[in-house]
């Protein structure tokens, strides 16, 4: 157990690409599958490593939700007290946990809102934890299987190692026409948001790359790094990912490939790809009846109503206690640019 790595899961995020249901719930409790995604993501790294060894960091608005889970010991969940994006998160986690366990111990930091099946993740581990101990700071590279701006993507370098492979360029969700010229060239592949090194190599790179290192270093090593602290470190940083902060900046960021099933359900399209579909491709979540109607997505919060869906395609319907999504199937990917307009306009 003492070699096992850590696991850091990453719940802090509100996926606007799920509104509206993410008006009211985060992304760790839509239950749009019948099952919390948080409660997934937890039981897949308990395969890797035991109960004590896996860590939320989270909004401390979350504690009343969070603390019901019993899949994980109540101390090893963090609490940040706002949302200041993954960097923060990150680092956050990374100088209490190098207090509990030192410098040495390989972490993986993964998102919430990840399915994942297939024996080559467990493959893909190994070797990012291989690549760790050599001070690479790793991510799994995702072969992708359509083109798509929703998601970052990798352009592999020189070879490391069977599987392993430097950074040549991160591409932050690019254009459709982009994304299909990425993809024949054969060596780029989407960013999974997962990243695996050592606690000592997290620190080094924040410490050599995050602008608001310093302010960390000095709450956590100047005082008993309490609340009141923390939460005036937080009002005086910025927000910032992950991958802006230290992996586009590091010298040190490698690739993991290997062969396994992957789909980010943050959004409408990625759950539409993956939930249960009729004889005419059409996902129903609730009474609801499809007469000459194909391809559409409709969900249904309220078990009181009916729906009849009549002679139409490729619609995305959701519906929640107080808002109503509607939208083709074309447009759906254009959601949060769509939200701010629809929010702005209902303050005026």
């Amino acid at each position: 157990m003492i070699n096992k790595p850590i696991v850091l899961i990453m719940c802090g995020g509100r996926s606007l690409r799920l509104w509206p249901l993410s008006e009211y719930k985060s992304k760790n409790f839509i239950d749009i599958f019948g099952f919390s995604p948080l409660e997934l993501t937890i039981k897949r790294f308990l395969k890797i490593t035991p109960r004590q060894n896996i860590f939320l960091v989270a909004n401390f608005n979350e504690k009343k939700s969070l603390s019901q889970i019993k899949l994980i010991n109540k101390e090893n969940i963090f609490f940040e007290p706002e949302s200041k994006n993954t960097a923060a998160a990150i680092l956050l986690s990374v100088f209490k946990l190098r207090q509990r366990f030192g410098e040495n111990r390989t972490m993986i930091v993964s998102p919430v809102d990840h399915l994942i099946k297939g024996k080559g993740f467990g493959r893909a581990m190994e070797k990012s934890f291989r690549a760790a101990e050599q001070g690479f700071i790793c991510t799994l590279g995702i072969a992708p299987d359509k083109p798509t701006p929703n998601f970052g993507y990798i352009q592999l370098g020189k070879k490391e190692g069977e599987g392993l492979f430097r950074v040549k360029r991160f591409i932050e969700k690019p254009s459709l026409a982009e994304a299909v010229k990425l993809i024949k060239k054969g060596d780029t592949f989407f960013n999974s948001g997962m990243f695996i090194a050592t606690l000592k190599s997290f620190n080094r790179e924040f410490k050599e790359y995050y602008p608001f290192y310093l302010e960390f270093f000095r709450v956590f090593n100047c005082s008993r790094a309490g609340d009141n602290e923390i939460g005036r470190l937080y009002k005086g940083i910025a927000d910032v990912p992950f991958d802006k902060a230290v992996m586009e900046k590091t010298k040190l960021a490698c690739v993991v490939k290997d062969s396994f099933y992957w789909k980010d359900f943050g959004s409408w399209q990625a759950v539409a790809e993956v939930l249960p579909k009729d004889a005419r491709r059409n996902v129903r979540k609730g009474d609801v009846f499809c007469c000459d109607s194909s391809d559409n997505f409709i969900h249904l919060d309220d078990p009181k109503k009916k729906v009849l869906a009549l002679g139409i395609k490729d619609i995305f319907y959701i519906e929640a206690k107080d808002y109503v999504l509607l939208a083709n199937r074309e447009y759906i990917d254009n959601i949060k640019a769509a939200l701010r307009e629809f929010k702005s306009n209902r303050k005026r």
